[in-house]
Formats: C-alpha cells, sequence, structure tokens
C-alpha cells in the first residue's frame, strides 16, 4: 500500500485530481503499478506513463514530485499547431 493509510483509489483520486483542469485516467491492474493515461487535446498529444510503481510513493512528497516529472513529459508532447489554408 503507498502512503501510510491511503488506498489505492484515493491515491487515483489525489493523482487525476492533481493534473485538473485537464484529463487523466489513472489505472492499477495488477495492484504493484500505476498507469497514467491523458488523451490527446487541441494543444498535446495523447501521453501514456506506465510502470509507476506503488512502492515508489511512500509519501506525499514522492507523490507531488510525480506529478511534476509528469506535468514536464507532458509538456514536451505538445503537438506542432497545424496551418490551414482558407
Amino acid at each position: 500500500m503507498p502512503m501510510n493509510g491511503v488506498c489505492d483509489l484515493e491515491l487515483r483520486q489525489l493523482i487525476e485530481g492533481a493534473f485538473l483542469p485537464d484529463h487523466c485516467q489513472v489505472s492499477c491492474g495488477d495492484g504493484m503499478s500505476l498507469t497514467l493515461y491523458f488523451p490527446a487535446d487541441a494543444s498535446r498529444a495523447a501521453l501514456t506513463v506506465r510502470d509507476i510503481q506503488l512502492s515508489e510513493l511512500p509519501n506525499c512528497r514522492a507523490l507531488a514530485e510525480l506529478v511534476s516529472r509528469v506535468r514536464r513529459q507532458r509538456d514536451q508532447a505538445v503537438t506542432p499547431h497545424l496551418l490551414t489554408g482558407r
């Protein structure tokens, strides 16, 4: 169990809430690792971050560092604007 006293469902809600207003879907299929999925939007390509081990999230600081790292990754996945003719 990650972060003392926090269940997987609460952890998923914390992570999804940290990325609002962007949509983030967190899944924990095997009970040992998380997958974060961000669908494509007008300015960014879709991004999937896999194999985030629950054991790597022992406290709030580790969770904040994960969110920061994924935000940087997401910012680097910017879709270039396409020029359209009239």
